[in-house]
């Protein structure tokens, strides 16, 4: 399982496709073929998930939001866990690569 700050300091990025079920149902399907049974805000969100960092997703959520901030935050860190764990999105370190220009030992 994620922690708080695991999610904090990572990249999200989705993984997967969406579908639907034969009734019309959302789906979100991972790189196996696994579905899951989803609502509209879970797609909406799991469509922000390309590349950004936590921070920013919960303040754009927030932004379009009329819940409490705390309330929010908590719901937000929630499903991307549920993501993270159906491998729906995976997690990126920030700035985890160094450029040709300033990796040590390197001529640019």
């Amino acid at each position: 399982m994620l922690t708080k700050r695991e999610i904090e300091n990572k990249l999200i990025m989705r993984r997967g496709m969406v579908g639907n079920d034969r009734d019309g149902t959302p789906l979100l399907i991972n790189g196996r073929g696994e579905a899951y049974r989803v609502n509209d805000t879970a797609i909406s969100l799991w469509h922000m998930c390309n590349g950004i960092t936590f921070d920013d997703l919960f303040l754009e959520v927030l932004r379009i939001s009329s819940g409490d901030e705390k309330d929010v935050r908590k719901s937000l860190e929630q499903m991307v866990r549920q993501f993270y764990k159906i491998s729906v999105v995976d997690m990126k370190e920030i700035g985890g690569q160094i450029s040709a220009a300033r990796r040590p030992g390197t001529q640019t």
